[in-house]
Parts: C-alpha cells; sequence; structure tokens
C-alpha cells in the first residue's frame, strides 16, 4: 500500500522531496504520491471520473488559471472561470467584483456554465466539487474503495488551507475506512482564505481528534528573537517557543 503526501504548494512538497532524499536516501516515488492537493484530485478522481458527475461523454479538460488563460467571444461564457460551486452545489463567483449584483439571474451566463461543464471543460475549482460528488455517489462507489485499498496513509501538510470540498474529500475517504490521516496546520499561517481556505475545519479536526492530537511548540525555523515578535501577533496562549535550530537561533 501507498502513501499520499499532500500540500498546498509546489514548493512545500519539493522540500519534502528534496529532504526525504537528502537526510534519508528516499526517493518518494511509485506507489506513491507527492504533490498538491489539487494534483491528488485531478490524477487520481477528477480528470479519470469526474465526467461521470459532469455527466459529460468525454474525460474533462482544465481551463482557466493555472492552467491558461480562458477565453471566449460570447458574453454569456466569458466568466465561465470566475464561477464555480460550493459545497451545496450552488453557483458563487470566485471574484464578485467582477459580477454585477444580480449575475445569477442572468440565465444566458448560469446555463453557459452548466453546458460547458457538460462538454467537458472545468476550471480547479470546478474539479474539486466533481471530485467530491464522484465520490460521495453510491453508483460509484468502486472509485472511493479503489482509493482507500491503494492509499494506507494520507498526510496532509499546511492543511489550515483546506476548502469545505477538499475537507470533505477527505472525510470521505476516512468514512470509507482509510487506515491512517495525519493532518499538520497552523491556523495563523492560513494564507488560502482568499480561495475558500477555512482554518476552522482544520481546528475542528484538531478538537475532534484530541486525543491523537500533539502541538509542537518549538521552532526550528527562526531565531528566539523572531519568535519573541510573532508570538505577540499570534493566537497562541502557550508560552514563547523556544528556538531549537542552533544554526539560527541566536540571529
Amino acid at each position: 500500500k501507498a502513501i499520499a503526501i499532500i500540500s498546498f504548494t509546489n514548493t512545500a512538497w519539493r522540500e519534502i522531496k528534496q529532504r526525504c532524499k537528502a537526510e534519508f536516501s528516499t526517493e518518494i516515488d511509485y506507489p506513491h504520491f507527492l504533490g498538491t492537493i489539487d494534483s491528488f484530485i485531478n490524477q487520481y478522481i477528477f480528470l479519470p471520473f469526474g465526467h461521470l458527475a459532469m455527466k459529460s461523454k468525454k474525460r474533462p479538460t482544465l481551463v482557466g488559471e493555472p492552467y491558461g488563460m480562458w477565453t471566449s467571444s460570447k458574453f454569456s461564457e466569458k466568466q465561465f472561470d470566475n464561477i464555480s460551486y460550493d459545497i451545496n452545489g450552488d453557483l458563487y463567483a470566485l471574484n464578485p467584483r467582477k459580477m454585477s449584483a444580480n449575475w445569477k439571474e442572468n440565465t444566458s451566463i448560469v446555463n453557459a456554465k452548466k453546458s460547458l461543464n457538460k462538454a467537458g471543460f472545468a476550471t480547479q475549482s470546478d474539479a474539486n466539487y466533481y471530485a467530491m460528488k464522484v465520490l460521495a455517489n453510491p453508483l460509484f462507489k468502486i472509485i472511493i474503495k479503489s482509493l482507500v485499498k491503494r492509499f494506507a496513509w494520507i498526510i496532509i501538510d499546511e492543511a489550515q488551507d483546506t476548502s469545505d470540498i477538499q475537507m470533505k474529500i477527505v472525510d470521505l475517504l476516512i468514512e470509507e475506512g482509510i487506515e491512517n490521516v495525519m493532518i499538520v496546520g497552523d491556523p495563523d499561517q492560513a494564507i488560502f482564505e482568499w480561495n475558500n481556505a477555512k482554518p476552522e475545519l482544520f481546528e475542528n479536526k484538531y478538537n475532534t481528534w484530541k486525543n491523537n492530537s500533539v502541538q509542537l511548540f518549538e521552532s526550528y525555523r527562526s531565531s528566539k528573537l523572531i519568535c519573541d515578535v510573532v508570538h505577540k501577533l499570534s493566537s497562541l496562549t502557550s508560552p514563547i517557543q523556544p528556538a531549537a535550530n542552533n544554526d539560527v537561533k541566536d540571529c
């Protein structure tokens, strides 16, 4: 069985890969997965199976940022990459400032979104939503069962940056019986709230799994002076963390 190691930025997973190789002479390779949460969702759920939830006849095509600029000559299609679905399936605007106040009443925009999805086009936000729908559908039970059978461990770094849809995907895997899930994060470092990240989802997991949760109080990144300053800006009620990295602790 494999391990899936997931983070939110390419920089983070590349550092994990580099340090495993440098410190443990270990290459994280097949059958394991190392990458971003979006790439995990795309590779194992959305691209091979997303068409089932989209009711499309072909393999999905990812469009819009970061895959390329979305353009269209039709007014109704121009906002395709600025609209997606929330966890309940309701449409919302990723950047409301680009939309009129009553855009949901514009049937041409709404219908264009749905017809382009049915034609196989999807933004990353769409991909996450449709991946969740695939895993939640009892008709496609074999898909989630195969994921649980393949991955014995899922480790999620920077978990404070998960959206409710991404966390729901994790919850569905847990409900199906995945053996081990480890999430690591820091609510004070939530930087993706502009992209629907909800740090409280991570905090809820910490509280729900209280008996198996650990708080890390030492800093291996910063000097004592930096720790002293940052502690005042954080939500921490604990004593100031010691700087544990001898190379930088006195900087």
